[in-house]
């Protein structure tokens, strides 16, 4: 009996000592998951403010540099009486000239005209003149003003807008707000040489149908030598976006080229817009 108590007594302590640790447990574990949570929560927050500050700069690098021809009236959807009196800002072009230009919507040119940059050779400047024009009845009209090649006589950039003309009907004039070039070559640069038969076309501009734009090579002569339809690369139909092209040449003697960016109408037999940058070409 003396050694049966003393077993007892220490099986009663051993009971209790487990009955502690276990009632302790529980709290160890409640704390190690309180601790824990705020650290996991902190993660998803923490990504989304990586990502933006990584797209902002591609967005600011985009320059603005303004139309080099701006048509500022009459502005898109306008309703005009003959004479149509147009008036824009365009940047210095070979002895100040610009070409102005009025079509129906099979391509017809119904009146054409010369007019003069107000401006300093080499000065950015207004122009504005009034042309008349001969229409039957109401229709739109696609108004066209665009500046040429002292070279080959192509063209180097032309700006448009669609108008209706009215015989009787109320004139309702929209003048258009300065804006910056809807058409951009980033590279290559001007003057910049190319050579090895390849001429890599980089851009960012806006595409009136489809997101298309057409990219085209000219040599010295002003042949073209060899063209391609691009897609501009935006999150959404009708937006702005980055676009590239590379376009295969083949020529015997260096000379001057001419890359032309195109946005071709799908309304009218012309196009929209033209933009250009003048290069030499090498073999």
């Amino acid at each position: 009996m003396r050694f049966i108590c003393p077993l007892i007594l220490l099986f009663s302590i051993c009971l209790a000592a487990c009955s502690t640790v276990s009632s302790q447990t529980p709290a160890l574990a409640t704390d190690m998951v309180t601790s824990t949570s705020p650290v996991a929560a902190t993660i998803p927050q923490a990504a989304p403010a990586v990502e933006t500050r990584m797209a902002q700069p591609t967005a600011s690098a985009i320059p603005e540099p303004e139309e080099a021809v701006l048509i500022l009236e009459p502005g898109p959807g306008s309703r005009v009486a003959s004479p149509i009196h147009i008036e824009g800002m365009a940047d210095s072009t070979f002895e100040q000239n610009l070409v102005v230009e009025i079509l129906n919507a099979d391509g017809t040119q119904l009146a054409v005209s010369p007019v003069t940059i107000q401006a300093e050779l080499g000065q950015r400047g207004p122009f504005a003149i009034d042309i008349p024009v001969q229409a039957s009845s109401e229709q739109p009209l696609f108004v066209q003003v665009s500046a040429s090649s002292p070279r080959d006589g192509g063209i180097t950039h032309l700006a448009s807008v669609v108008v209706s003309i009215v015989e009787n009907g109320q004139v309702d004039i929209k003048r258009m707000e300065p804006r910056a070039e809807q058409i951009q070559i980033l590279s290559p640069a001007v003057g910049q040489t190319l050579k090895g038969g390849v001429a890599v076309v980089e851009g960012y501009g806006w595409a009136s149908f489809e997101q298309t734009l057409v990219v085209e090579l000219y040599d010295e002569q002003g042949t073209l030598l060899t063209m391609q339809p691009i897609i501009v690369q935006s999150p959404e139909m009708g937006q702005p976006g980055l676009f590239r092209a590379e376009l295969a040449y083949t020529i015997n003697t260096p000379g001057a080229g001419r890359i032309v960016v195109r946005d071709p109408s799908v309304a009218f037999a012309g196009d929209v817009h033209v933009t250009s940058v003048e290069v030499r070409l090498e073999p």
